[in-house]
């Protein structure tokens, strides 16, 4: 039961959660020095906006808007934060709530990802791999592409199970504002 400073949203479906999940693969594709991934993030969260806001044209403007804000996150973290952004906004959380949420999180995200993914996953098997290709084994670059491919291979499903995550807290934490 929502309060009555709280807008009555739309709620999200399986197939919405979908959507968000494949634009997300999209993420890096506008990357520029201003906004860095802000182009492909908003275009993300479009068809979750526009779902959650429906008829509320000023509520999706502003929405779109601070969407389009600075933000640069790790790809294989960053549907966490995006699940947690839909569930906010499904919910009717205050705009401040949501894009601080965004703000602080987006940059601890960037960090663990980029830790797991590239600083720690990918030079060990480089290593174990340079040494395979150093004795003249085929096995070197091939460990190393196969480990590279699997890495980058279950980025839909992980985008899907990174975005479920994110919306169950919010949730939470919604029911816990009003």
């Amino acid at each position: 039961m929502a309060s009555e400073d709280t807008p009555k949203r739309n709620k999200l479906t399986r197939r919405d959660i979908t959507k968000l999940a494949l634009r997300s693969l999209f993420n890096q594709s506008a990357m520029n020095y201003e906004r860095m991934q802000a182009d492909g993030w908003a275009y993300a969260m479009m068809p979750v906006l526009k779902k959650t806001y429906g008829d509320d044209k000023k509520g999706f403007s502003e929405a779109m808007k601070a969407n389009l804000e600075f933000i640069n996150t790790n790809n294989y973290a960053a549907p966490l934060l995006m699940g947690l952004e839909a569930s906010l906004e499904e919910n009717g959380q205050k705009r401040s709530t949501i894009d601080g949420l965004r703000i602080a999180l987006f940059g601890p995200l960037a960090g663990i990802g980029d830790a797991i993914t590239w600083f720690t996953i990918l030079p060990i098997v480089a290593g174990i791999s340079a040494s395979f290709a150093k004795q003249g084994s085929i096995l070197g670059p091939l460990i190393f592409f196969i480990v590279y491919v699997a890495c980058s291979s279950p980025v839909f499903p992980s985008h899907t199970w990174g975005i479920l995550p994110g919306l169950t807290p919010s949730a939470v934490f919604g029911k816990a504002q009003r």
